[in-house]
């Protein structure tokens, strides 16, 4: 009988193991496919039947992406860069404080107002755009950074609603305590409430930059300048009048997905733990 129960659950167990190599492999291809074809050369990315491994590996598209001549891609990588870094400190100390005020701070309508808050999610961000663009037009703002940069700077409702659900599952006596120490109300969220919700404010922090710098309509419409450009948009620049350097796109779209992929490995312990103790707490 043991024998036959060690024998079922061994089975089971690499029935399991093997669904989860399948999956791997199944979620994995396509990054790899991706990373293959900036590899290629343009003949070979039409080759059919296609090539899954082709030698010798063409080094040399990413020099050429980079040096393309339709567009400056250090230049526009930096001005990625600048507008990505300024939206994150935006987006975490604005979504910090007011996240802060609706889950410390006791004040009358706090949570039906929070709730107003979180029914902003269901609107489209493409439903504003047209009055937004008219703002901007008649403040003479057009071809500058703010629109992309100035609405990470209001408290996003996603990272809002993160960091307050990890604020919730913070004691209340600790609060108690540091007001009994003497500390006031931003000493309070410095030194005690910050320290324990780290793992929702990464969360956050790599939440907006990915928004940030994936960010394609908004520079696309605000932006006319080539040399005020983002790389998200400037990655549309390899379209030719006939056709589309596709090799010199992959490599260029790699070197883009880089900084992302970089700071999520590095951070994805915290940015779990936020996700997580985020939806603990109701």
């Amino acid at each position: 009988m043991n024998t036959k129960y060690k024998n079922g659950r061994g089975a089971r167990k690499a029935a399991c193991y093997a669904a989860l190599i399948a999956l791997t492999i199944v979620f994995m291809f396509p990054l790899y496919w991706f990373f293959l074809n900036s590899l290629k050369s343009y003949e070979d990315i039409f080759q059919f039947p296609p090539k899954f491994w082709v030698w010798p590996l063409r080094f040399a598209n990413y020099p050429e992406a980079y040096n393309y001549a339709a567009l400056n891609f250090g230049q526009m990588l930096g001005n990625s860069f600048i507008i990505t870094i300024t939206s994150v400190i935006g987006a975490v100390v604005s979504s910090t404080i007011v996240a802060f005020g609706f889950s410390r701070l006791r004040w009358r309508g706090r949570d039906q107002i929070f709730v107003l808050v979180i029914l902003t999610m269901i609107i489209p961000g493409e439903v504003v755009l047209t009055p937004l663009y008219f703002i901007y037009n008649r403040l003479h703002l057009l071809d500058t950074w703010f629109p992309i940069i100035a609405p990470f700077f209001f408290a996003k409702p996603f990272y809002t609603f993160m960091i307050r659900q990890s604020m919730m599952g913070i004691p209340v006596e600790m609060d108690e305590s540091a007001v009994i120490d003497g500390c006031n109300v931003w000493q309070r969220l410095i030194y005690v409430i910050l320290p324990q919700a780290k793992p929702a404010l990464l969360a956050a922090m790599i939440m907006a930059m990915q928004d940030q710098w994936n960010n394609y309509l908004e520079p696309l419409i605000y932006i006319n300048s080539n040399t005020k450009q983002t790389i998200s948009v400037g990655l549309t620049f390899f379209s030719g009048m006939y056709n589309i350097q596709w090799n010199l796109v992959f490599a260029a779209a790699v070197i883009v997905a880089l900084p992302i992929l970089v700071v999520f490995v590095f951070l994805q312990k915290y940015f779990i733990q936020g996700v997580v103790v985020s939806g603990v707490k109701g």
